[in-house]
């Protein structure tokens, strides 16, 4: 019986959290934008045009009742929507809110404040790789060196038993070693780069190591969605400096051939902020099951994955996904 009492009283406590959040217009937009996508809290007030002490009293109330969870990135603390625990006494009920939660259509104005947000990180980015371009590599060998995990990677790929034929896609490739290993493994490599000053880096590293089955191609990866498809489309230590990494996955989506894998190598969530200084990192690596959920909502499937600690305390995760032909048929549905 008391047994009885206290389950029941924990539900409760749980919903009645649940329906003060949800009580409100504005907290359900906030969520229905927090979906799949990433803010700080400035950034939520641009997009809502709300008062930052207002916006935090929301955020605190959506925070305390379970429906978003935070991460810090060094000074600044950015919201997501969280993932629903089957430990949630009201699991069902949050997984139905969420449901109706996304089908809201979002005003013309908050999408191109939403995208606003991504073109100012963007140029944030590529105004670091303009100035920083010459000794990046060697900055970034201060976290990770492709030899710390080359070794993982390569048999990874292998063991996908994937043919010389297909074609590859690697995204912001710099002077990274690993596109030598792209160019040797297959016929085709197209290096794709939004800063003319690393995809020329690029060029010389091609040309330096003799590699004639490299094609560039300056802009995003969302550039490619109507005009290629590729089998492997690789970002080895990229993702942290997209304004968008759930876009990526969207659009990797739309590329990927039936079958075809994305491949990502990036570093998993640690504190240390002097890397945006050093290597102009946006984000100071990923949650693994972030990844997970990106790619869940693109319709991915979930590959292999292995994780790498180095001396210096960083790890490593590399991760695998994949475009199955169920879900290539819907996209073009």
């Amino acid at each position: 019986m008391n047994t009885q009492y206290s389950t029941s009283s924990v539900d409760s406590e749980y919903l009645l959290a649940f329906c003060k959040a949800t009580a409100e217009s504005l907290r359900l937009h906030i969520l229905r934008v927090l979906s799949i996508e990433s803010f700080g809290v400035m950034e939520l007030c641009h997009i809502f045009d709300t008062a930052q002490p207002g916006m935090s009293h929301h955020l605190k109330i959506l925070t305390g009742s379970g429906l978003l969870q935070t991460r810090r990135e060094g000074n600044s603390i950015f919201y997501r929507r969280a993932f629903v625990s089957q430990e949630n006494p009201i699991n069902h009920l949050v997984t139905s809110l969420f449901e109706s939660i996304d089908r809201i259509v979002l005003t013309p104005e908050i999408k191109k404040r939403c995208q606003q947000i991504h073109r100012d990180r963007a140029q944030h980015s590529k105004a670091f790789f303009r100035k920083n371009a010459a000794r990046l590599k060697e900055n970034q060998d201060l976290i990770v060196e492709f030899s710390h995990y080359s070794g993982c990677v390569t048999d990874m790929l292998c063991s996908e038993h994937q043919s010389r034929n297909e074609t590859v896609i690697e995204v912001g490739p710099g002077e990274s070693d690993f596109m030598c290993v792209l160019s040797t493994r297959f016929n085709s490599l197209l290096a794709v780069d939004n800063a003319e000053e690393m995809l020329n880096r690029t060029r010389a590293k091609a040309t330096q190591h003799r590699l004639k089955n490299i094609e560039f191609f300056l802009g995003e990866l969302s550039d490619l969605e109507t005009t290629h498809q590729a089998d492997l489309i690789v970002l080895n230590m990229v993702l942290h400096h997209l304004p968008s990494p759930a876009q990526v996955f969207k659009s990797a989506r739309q590329i990927l051939a039936p079958g075809g894998r994305l491949l990502i190598v990036d570093l998993c969530s640690h504190d240390q902020d002097w890397t945006r200084n050093i290597c102009g990192d946006l984000w100071l690596g990923f949650d693994p099951s972030d990844l997970d959920h990106w790619a869940e909502d693109a319709k991915l499937g979930k590959g292999q994955s292995a994780y790498l600690g180095l001396r210096n305390g960083f790890q490593v995760q590399v991760r695998l996904y994949q475009q199955t032909m169920k879900y290539k048929m819907r996209a073009y549905l």
